[in-house]
């Protein structure tokens, strides 16, 4: 068994790049990718996130500006691999915030593997963080298939091959997903490392809940992969999959 790992293409957000690295680049517009990670090669294939609600006017009206074409779509993405989305049994959710959970509906027959620390925390956030959560919808999206929830503490062995890591920072639970592919272990880090420049240059990403949590959760995390994988750089669409 050979794992690897695709990124889907979800839309595009323009935000300040100072979000994303913090307090550095503030007043610079950075175009970054909304992405899900789909890995094939074991039982059954494995969701990571669901994305952003496809809507333009919506994701830019309250969030930022967002671009996102019909071939964007989580079933068109899927769709890419031979999949459809009633195919998908399994789904970790790396957080709660409205970019990577907005495509639960979807999948009817799926699982979600969520954090019991993220899942309490999205329900009454520190004010600043509510629009991020969309606290203020009946029900907020993150609640779309909640009944299918399946709560963790911290580290979670998913299947063969996949196994969730807690990373706290930027939420109080949000969760990496380490791979095991042929030969590497690959982690994908969400918005824990939303860019490259994160990873490369130890760098808190600039919607951060902890700053202790996130040192400490990036530290470790070096220590047990090879390589990993930012949640927001467009860069990594340069290639297919990984493995």
């Amino acid at each position: 068994m050979t794992l690897t790992i695709h990124p889907l293409d979800l839309g595009t957000l323009t935000v300040d790049r100072s979000g994303l690295t913090l307090r550095t680049g503030l007043g610079n517009k950075l175009q970054i990718s909304c992405l899900a990670w789909l890995i094939l090669g074991g039982a059954e294939p494995v969701l990571v996130d669901t994305g952003p609600k496809p809507d333009v006017d919506w994701g830019t009206r309250y969030h930022n500006p967002f671009a996102c074409a019909d071939r964007q779509s989580l079933e068109r993405q899927l769709a890419r691999h031979g999949i459809s989305p009633s195919e998908i049994r399994t789904v970790v959710l790396t957080h709660l915030h409205w970019d990577h959970c907005y495509g639960n509906h979807l999948l009817p027959r799926a699982r979600f593997v969520v954090q019991r620390s993220e899942f309490e925390y999205a329900k009454d956030p520190l004010h600043c963080d509510r629009p991020i959560y969309e606290c203020d919808i009946n029900p907020p999206p993150y609640m779309v298939g909640v009944e299918s929830f399946e709560l963790v503490d911290g580290d979670f062995d998913v299947c063969r091959g996949v196994r969730t890591v807690l990373m706290p920072g930027h939420t109080p639970g949000l969760q990496g997903v380490l791979v095991q592919t042929g030969d590497r272990r690959i982690l994908l880090g969400s918005d824990h490392f939303p860019l490259f420049e994160n990873i490369e240059q130890n760098i808190p990403t600039g919607i951060v809940h902890s700053l202790p949590d996130w040192y400490a959760a990036s530290a470790r995390s070096r220590e047990f992969c090879d390589l990993i994988l930012p949640g927001h750089d467009w860069t990594v669409l340069n290639s297919e999959s990984y493995q």
